[in-house]
């Protein structure tokens, strides 16, 4: 497994402008909804962009599959967050819900690159 700086950089970025945007547009009303929101938003963002942009496997099939999953799960972590955003949501649904997705895309990426 090789991991380009560069595009890592770039997820780190992408993930840190998401992150504020996250927390600017949240409205909840308790303020550690709110952090959580963009602290575990910001981290599940970044995981799985830098997973789609600066990792890559070794042999050919096995990237491809791990580069598809990447970028279906950072679009769905992506638009997630940005629902949960918008949304009354509280805490216990937004972390089962948040960390479920994580968990079951980082399972599948561990499967995949083993």
């Amino acid at each position: 497994m090789k991991i380009n700086p560069v595009m890592t950089i770039i997820a780190l970025l992408f993930a840190a402008l998401v992150a504020y945007a996250l927390y600017a547009f949240c409205h909840a009303e308790d303020t550690t909804l709110r952090w959580m929101i963009t602290g575990l938003g910001g981290v599940s963002i970044f995981l799985s962009w830098a997973g789609t942009l600066a990792v890559s496997l070794p042999e050919r099939n096995r990237n491809i599959n791990f580069k598809v999953l990447c970028g279906l799960c950072a679009s769905i972590i992506t638009i997630l967050q940005i629902v949960f955003t918008f949304s009354a949501v509280t805490m216990p649904t937004y972390t089962l819900i948040s960390g479920s997705v994580l968990l079951i895309w980082l399972a599948i990426a561990y499967a995949i690159a083993k």
